[in-house]
């Protein structure tokens, strides 16, 4: 697995590569959560915090995700591979 910097706009490039499941880095109001992707949109990202998959004990699917926006990712991981912003 290769860790690569990378400007924004590769980032958001790699981003509209996402599929389901994969993991990214967000920065929302100062704080930083790993979370996974549910859908990526035109105007964001719908997520849903790992920490929220850890502690859920319901059916699959019946977690609703939060939208964040592209600039609020730092870090996606797309096939095995990670792009952190610089």
């Amino acid at each position: 697995m290769a860790v690569n910097r990378v400007s924004e706009a590769e980032l958001l490039v790699q981003i509209g590569r996402c599929m389901f499941g994969e993991r990214v880095v967000v920065e929302r109001e100062g704080k930083r959560f790993s979370a996974r992707v549910q859908h990526v949109g035109a105007t964001g990202v719908k997520v849903i915090p790992e920490t929220t998959l850890t502690e859920h004990d319901g059916q699959p699917g019946d977690i609703q995700g939060v939208m964040v926006s592209f600039a609020d990712i730092k870090e996606v991981e797309v096939e095995g591979d990670t792009y952190r912003l610089e």
